[in-house]
């Protein structure tokens, strides 16, 4: 597709910001029915808009939700109306300090149009908000979206903040926790709760060494029937490494080894499969 067509598509574009925002508007038919009944335990979603938002490459939209689930955001999606070339997507979850938990590159076509289903398996607490950050990457991206009107999340694109909505919805999936012995602490007087804890982690993963000093090496005792998700994280929750497995085998290894010169101290070695998320205290020379 000429790059012509695809301004000729946002010919009538408002420009909204100002400076460097350079972001378009147009007039757009919405339609119902893409984000709807989505399979999930609960969904975030803003409101279908009948304009658009024109995302050049470079361009860095960001939309800010409220998680509403103790659980695990399974997937992202983005209405887009068109796009001018391949190229991809860059999607980003982000605390609501900016710090990245997870971000996924989603390849996009020329001429594409339609809802952009993007998997990003990001831990997520009930109340709390968490930015989707978007970067178009080797194309012009048209999103749909709607301007002038009250939402709840915040809207910024490359930094300036607008009055709006992108349109999206996030899928979130209730997880189980299952604390490691030393992070439950609810019965001082009992260590019962805390054994058993230690007990089921210990019968699915086998975790060595712990103390560490740069790798961890991380042995599934069982198959997993689902995708599985292996992270090293800070105290503050913050991911240090994440590693992905679809459907893991029993014996099979996974090794971490973080990229940060991590101080000596205390870190947690979370795991998310099947429904379940299962953490362990790890200690660093």
């Amino acid at each position: 597709m000429k790059l012509q067509k695809f301004y000729t598509l946002a010919a009538a574009a408002l420009l909204i910001g100002a400076g460097s925002a350079q972001a378009q508007t147009s007039n757009f038919a919405s339609t119902v029915g893409p984000l709807d009944n989505l399979n999930h335990d609960c969904v975030i979603k803003e409101a279908r808009g009948n304009q658009v938002l024109l995302l050049k490459h470079g361009d860095v939209v960001t939309q800010s939700f409220t998680a509403c689930e103790n659980g695990v955001v399974e997937k992202v999606y983005i209405s887009i109306k068109q796009s001018s070339d391949y190229g991809k997507l860059h999607a980003f979850i982000q605390d609501a300090k900016g710090e990245n938990i997870i971000d996924f590159k989603q390849d996009v076509k020329a001429g594409q149009s339609g809802i952009l289903v993007i998997k990003l398996p990001a831990p997520v607490k009930a109340g709390q908000v968490y930015n989707l950050k978007l970067r178009a990457f080797q194309s012009n991206i048209v999103l749909e979206g709607q301007y002038g009107q009250s939402s709840d999340n915040a809207l910024h694109l490359n930094g300036w903040k607008l009055d709006g909505n992108i349109t999206t919805a996030v899928g979130i999936r209730k997880v189980v926790e299952t604390p490691g012995p030393v992070s439950d602490t609810r019965n001082p007087e009992s260590n019962e709760v805390m054994q058993d804890r230690a007990t089921e982690f210990h019968s699915n993963f086998l975790v060595y060494p712990n103390p560490f000093v740069d790798n961890i090496k991380v042995t599934f005792k069982r198959k997993f029937k689902d995708e599985t998700h292996v992270m090293l994280t800070d105290l503050s929750g913050n991911v240090l490494q994440r590693v992905s497995i679809r459907e893991p085998l029993q014996g099979q290894m996974v090794e971490l080894n973080p990229a940060y010169d991590l101080r000596p101290g205390a870190y947690a070695l979370r795991i998310i499969s099947e429904n379940r998320v299962y953490n362990q205290t790890l200690m660093k020379y």
